[in-house]
């Protein structure tokens, strides 16, 4: 292809450019492969509903059931 200038042909850069485009991949997946988290992993997660905090599903007695209080009309 005929360009204006000699300065505006890539053609002759093309394969430096696909090999940097393949370092930086590279280093982008070694870095997301590496990374670690800051905080640390609790088996356990804390929900809260309306001032109840339960702990996990384990902790919760299945067996016994509470009803709520009747509420008089």
């Amino acid at each position: 292809m005929k360009r204006k200038t000699q300065n505006a042909d890539l053609e002759d850069k093309r394969s430096i450019f696909f090999q940097l485009g393949l370092a930086i991949a590279l280093l982008i997946a070694v870095l997301v492969v590496n990374y670690k988290q800051t905080r640390p992993y609790t088996d356990t997660f804390t929900v809260k509903v309306t001032g109840l905090n339960v702990r996990s599903a384990a902790d919760v007695d299945s067996t016994s059931v509470v009803h709520p209080p009747e509420v008089s009309r």
